[in-house]
């Protein structure tokens, strides 16, 4: 009894694969999974040239020229990125990351407004900032510790505050002494 169970099952099993692949016209074996792949494929929806200064200063947090900059410096790193035609180019791959950290949105809003899927934006954000740590020394600098009392003079010329060493966009982050 304990056969004819399993072997019903079995032929059972095979019965429900047959008819799913008539009712899907799958014609690929069995137990392969096919991929979703974005119906609209990838999209360029993100164009620099097209923007006003004031639209890419707003959208992007940077002016033109630095991003152009930045872009030819993270160039190489994302090119290797790009292995077929519909493979996204450096420029909007940075474009598309400076977004998202500008904005502070989420991962899928930004992926949809630009015509992909979270996972390909999740893909492009990891290669980007994988780049950008590797020149991080070229943007970010700390002063060091004997130029400090001039980097306050500065900056409490300029807004009457003391014991400030440093700003980001306009950010206020309080750094606690080292002991």
């Amino acid at each position: 009894m304990n056969g004819f169970l399993s072997n019903l099952c079995l032929r059972t099993s095979e019965l429900v694969d047959s008819v799913l692949a008539v009712v899907l016209h799958r014609h690929r074996p069995l137990g392969h999974v096919r991929r979703w792949r974005h119906p609209l494929g990838y999209r360029p929806l993100v164009d620099l040239s097209t923007k006003e200064e004031r639209h890419v200063i707003i959208t992007y947090r940077l002016d033109r020229a630095t991003i152009l900059e930045l872009c030819a410096q993270l160039e190489p790193d994302l090119m290797s990125a790009i292995r077929h035609p519909t493979g996204i180019p450096p420029q909007v791959q940075v474009l598309l990351v400076l977004h998202f950290l500008a904005s502070g949105s989420f991962q899928t809003t930004v992926a949809l407004a630009s015509g992909m899927s979270q996972p390909m934006f999740s893909n492009v954000l990891a290669r980007v900032l994988s780049a950008l740590l590797k020149h991080m020394r070229s943007y970010i600098v700390f002063p060091q510790v004997e130029d400090l009392p001039i980097v306050k003079g500065d900056f409490y010329a300029l807004g009457h505050i003391l014991n400030i060493i440093g700003a980001t966009d306009g950010t206020h982050v309080a750094l606690p002494p080292q002991e």
